[in-house]
């Protein structure tokens, strides 16, 4: 038996799914990660970025401004959605770009290749953090930095965390598969960096906004 075809409300919801997801979405998360309190958070570690640089997860190039052009030879900007702002911005700034519309966790460059990481923001959508960060771990070199910038699990008071645990499934369809609820320290650690100078802060109790900031390096030695 031949299977029916969709009926119109079906249609229409996947359709405005569609919308949403390609057209909305994209729009709102660049709003959103250019407020000033996550521009403040980008200041801090961004500039500190210098040699051969990858960011990962680029989106629409806001990261461009806070590279210092002086100390920074190159940035590849990794992001599966990759939007066509992120060469503007770069070339704005007069940073020499270069994009990979690619998965964070399969990324195209050889061992030892860069010198330094640049995460803002990203950590949290990423379908496999700790494929992904044991692959920037790979291409970064030995005496490379990540440096980060992240929202993730409230520490205190418990209860927000908790409170987070059970609104991320609800969250994560709607905001893109952001997940509110990661330990971002725990994550970059676990992939086997050592994280040094981690901070934290969050405006007044608030289940998205408790934002870590920090830098971390490869120094303990590497299974053979």
């Amino acid at each position: 038996m031949k299977s029916k075809p969709p009926s119109k409300p079906t249609f229409k919801l996947l359709s405005l799914k569609s919308i949403y997801d390609n057209k909305v979405l994209p729009l709102l998360i660049d709003k959103a990660c250019a407020l000033d309190v996550v521009s403040e958070q980008r200041a801090l570690v961004v500039p500190k970025a210098h040699g051969i640089v990858l960011e990962v997860g680029v989106g629409s190039g806001l990261n461009a401004r806070f590279y210092i052009p002086q100390t920074v030879k190159r940035v590849i900007g990794v992001d599966p959605h990759l939007h066509p702002l992120a060469a503007e911005r770069f070339a704005s700034a007069g940073i020499d770009f270069i994009s990979q519309p690619l998965s964070a966790e399969t990324l195209p460059l050889e061992d030892n290749s860069v010198d330094s990481i640049v995460m803002t923001f990203t950590l949290c959508s990423i379908p496999n953090p700790i494929q992904a960060l044991s692959e920037i771990r790979r291409v970064l070199k030995p005496t490379g930095t990540l440096y980060y910038a992240e929202h993730g699990l409230a520490p205190q008071p418990k209860w927000v965390g908790k409170m987070q645990q059970l609104i991320n499934p609800v969250w994560k369809p709607v905001a893109g598969g952001c997940h509110l609820d990661r330990d971002i320290e725990q994550l970059i650690s676990q992939a086997g960096f050592e994280v040094s100078g981690q901070q934290g802060f969050t405006q007044g109790v608030n289940i998205v906004g408790y934002h870590y900031w920090g830098e971390a390096t490869a120094s303990i030695p590497k299974s053979s």
